[in-house]
């Protein structure tokens, strides 16, 4: 504190807080968004019940599963769809959830030769992607489906991701839909790779025919 002029002055020193950029990966699997929402109740049930979402940062596109428990094993097997459907991805960024730090998940990561990237704690923004997907499904699906059961409820999500991968066009990604945008930019990179190996002379590759 200090005296000017009579009056006490009161100065505050606050921590500046880092400032993320938006991003957005070029390349389909250039790296996976993963997250669990809930829990969230079904109608007179004490339940327990989650979304577990592998989300790719180029496209948008999503695995996502209903669950009714939220352990390592369960993150995996949507990682597992994933791969299984879309390739394998070169980094899966997550939170610092115990799912997500287990030995498990760890040891899937550096077996399969993916790349770990955990965000701060408290800046769920670094994830803005799959955490806008998130309000996608509480806004779009919770609140509108009136779902009788679990296995109802399984049912009608998994034709609600089929749409949002297949059918919802996406302001963020030029109006494409996230399989659009996949499949594009998978083809794009493609081509890419292709030009740059194509674009390579090799010493001695060429033959010479000299008649003496």
């Amino acid at each position: 504190m200090l005296k000017r002029h009579g009056l006490n002055i009161l100065y505050c020193q606050s921590k500046i807080s880092k400032i993320y950029k938006r991003f957005a990966m070029k390349n389909p699997n250039d790296m996976v968004q993963m997250d669990i929402l809930g829990p969230f109740y079904l109608n007179n049930s004490g339940t327990k019940n989650y979304f577990i979402s592998c989300l790719d940062d180029c496209s948008r596109k999503v695995t996502s599963r209903w669950s009714e428990r939220k352990r390592s094993i369960d993150v995996l097997n949507v990682l597992e769809d994933w791969i299984m459907n879309n390739g394998k991805p070169k980094t899966v960024m997550h939170d610092n959830g115990k799912q997500f730090t287990s030995k498990s998940f760890k040891h899937f990561l550096l077996h399969n030769h993916i790349g770990d990237k955990r965000i701060p704690n408290f800046y769920p923004q670094m994830q803005g992607k799959i955490e806008a997907y998130n309000k996608i499904v509480r806004n779009e699906f919770l609140a509108l489906e009136d779902i009788l059961n679990i296995d109802d409820g399984k049912l009608r999500y998994d034709m609600f991701v089929k749409a949002y991968n297949d059918t919802r066009e996406h302001g963020g990604i030029n109006g494409h839909t996230p399989s659009e945008m996949f499949l594009q930019s998978l083809i794009t990179s493609t081509i890419h790779t292709k030009t740059k190996q194509h674009g390579v002379t090799h010493v001695g590759s060429q033959k010479c025919n000299l008649s003496m």
